[in-house]
């Protein structure tokens, strides 16, 4: 009889159907287990790659930070302290400062460079002394003086450490909790200027008891996933090293004007201790001698008072061309700042 022949050739091939099925199914279950391998590799490469850039900025911006405390300790102090010697210093109405003059400075500038001493003195940071790590991050970011205009006399310090602290951009760039654990670059896309309103970190999905089509299709949307967190990771790693690189340039040229008033400073007591005290009594020769310091000063100011990061943490797009124009003021191939 016929029918038994077709029920059993129906059994068979739902059989055979259904093997196929299974095989079909574990491929689809290796497919979509080395796509989520793919996906979760290509995020880990993309939060090692920002944390490395991370690190480097936040290490260019301590140093930074650093670097203008010494420089506060060491040669401003010499020069502060070699100047307030001099008596009858007329520098607004002399025409050899303005060809030496940077831009719009005056004594006002030499006045708030000492104001700005003393308010790390009084902070308990005067020589040998240390900053710790957060100030350092915060003094090598932002605006010098207003953050020791801002903070209290005897707490400016431990207020800068409280900006790093408190500012979410700061926070990540040295490791604070933003940084820690899965919310790296996470937590990067959120302070870093919101370079991104797509997905934090994304959780991959289990492929274990689904179904072979579905785990395929949830591994296919992890890999896209991943691919976009790669690409965000690329535009985080590109806005870290601008910063890194900034930072990088302004502690050089602060290092070269250092350099500059330190020279200037020691022709300027020698000066003093040849012609004593009284600037009216001084040749032409000496008094440039007197304005080249005051110059450089005037620059080691101007730097002090260039931020790198805006509040926002944004790289301020003005700072590299502000301190290529100090750096050309500084070695004489131009006589005066920009306009800021």
């Amino acid at each position: 009889m016929p029918i038994p022949l077709i029920i059993g050739a129906a059994a068979a091939a739902a059989g055979l159907y259904g093997a196929a099925k299974g095989v079909s199914g574990a491929i689809d279950h290796s497919n979509a287990k080395s796509l989520n391998n793919d996906a979760s590799s290509m995020v880990n490469a993309a939060n090692q790659k920002v944390d490395s850039y991370r690190k480097n900025t936040n290490e260019a911006l301590e140093n930074y930070g650093q670097r203008k405390l010494r420089v506060f300790n060491g040669v401003v102090a010499d020069f502060l302290n070699i100047f307030g010697r001099l008596k009858n210093v007329e520098l607004i109405q002399t025409p050899e400062l303005e060809k030496l003059n940077a831009g719009d400075f005056s004594t006002t500038a030499l006045t708030g460079l000492s104001q700005d001493y003393q308010a790390l003195r009084d902070a308990g940071l005067g020589l040998g002394a240390g900053m710790g790590s957060g100030a350092a991050l915060a003094f090598g970011a932002y605006n010098g003086t207003m953050l020791l205009a801002t903070a209290s006399t005897g707490t400016a310090i431990s207020s800068l450490g409280g900006v790093a602290a408190t500012n979410a951009t700061l926070a990540w760039l040295g490791g604070g909790s933003l940084a820690a654990g899965g919310y790296g670059m996470a937590g990067g896309m959120m302070v870093l200027g919101g370079i991104v309103a797509g997905p934090a970190l994304a959780i991959f999905g289990h492929i274990v008891g689904n179904k072979g089509e579905a785990a395929l299709n949830n591994a296919r949307s992890n890999l896209e996933q991943a691919k976009t967190i790669r690409d965000q990771a690329e535009l985080m790693a590109g806005k870290l090293q601008a910063i890194e690189q900034v930072t990088l340039l302004a502690s050089k040229t602060l290092s070269e004007i250092t350099s500059n008033l330190r020279f200037a400073t020691r022709d300027m007591r020698v000066t003093i201790e040849k012609y004593g005290e009284n600037f009216q009594d001084f040749s032409t020769e000496s008094k440039q001698i007197v304005f080249r310091s005051v110059k450089f000063a005037q620059l080691i100011k101007a730097m002090i008072d260039t931020a790198i990061l805006d509040q926002d943490g944004n790289l301020v797009l003005s700072t590299e061309k502000r301190v290529r124009d100090i750096s050309a003021v500084s070695s004489g191939q131009k006589s005066s700042l920009d306009t800021p």
